[in-house]
């Protein structure tokens, strides 16, 4: 049984948990440069966060604007990376960024996932989800490391968000643009 293969499921909430429990080597840098940015704090501030500096792992992360509503936390995609973009090209719409949570078509049942952004904006803590995943052309398994992002107030007004396939298997591959 593969490390893969026991995590399939797996959700972690407290720091040592998710330091332990990281496979991936861009989500361990993303984890490492934010706790590093954290310093003694609970949560980097975003005058804290230098994107340039996470320019290696920049395409499979999200940032997300915090906005809430009566009743209900929505979040607007401030930037979304390269590969996730490519990895949504059956999508009408594969480059979500400007765009909210509720206005975004997702490729599986995303009401997981938005419960764990709902909880770490509420908690103030990071999220690791392990899961198998399954879309439109591809199926494996991935980590999806949720952080925190934190205003002087302590509250949380932004999300950075990595998505790393650990083991994929394509099921289809777009075809090449037509140039001429």
């Amino acid at each position: 049984m593969s490390p893969y293969d026991s995590a399939i499921m797996a959700t972690y909430r407290t720091i040592d948990e998710i330091d332990n429990q990281l496979t991936g080597l861009r989500t361990r840098r993303v984890w490492e440069y934010w706790r590093r940015q954290a310093g003694s704090a609970p949560a980097p501030s975003w005058n804290n966060i230098k994107l340039i500096d996470l320019y290696r792992d920049a395409p499979i992360m999200l940032v997300l604007d915090v906005l809430l509503r009566p009743d209900v936390a929505d979040f607007r995609y401030r930037f979304v990376g390269t590969t996730i973009v490519q990895n949504r090209w059956k999508l009408d719409t594969p480059d979500h960024t400007g765009l909210t949570y509720f206005e975004v078509s997702h490729q599986y049942d995303f009401q997981e996932v938005k419960e764990s952004y709902d909880r770490c904006v509420s908690a103030g803590h990071p999220i690791l989800l392990q899961r198998s995943f399954e879309t439109y052309d591809a199926s494996g398994t991935h980590e999806r490391l949720i952080l925190p992002i934190q205003e002087p107030s302590g509250d949380v007004d932004k999300l950075i968000v990595v998505v790393e396939r650990l083991k994929e298997r394509k099921t289809s591959r777009p075809s090449d643009p037509i140039l001429f």
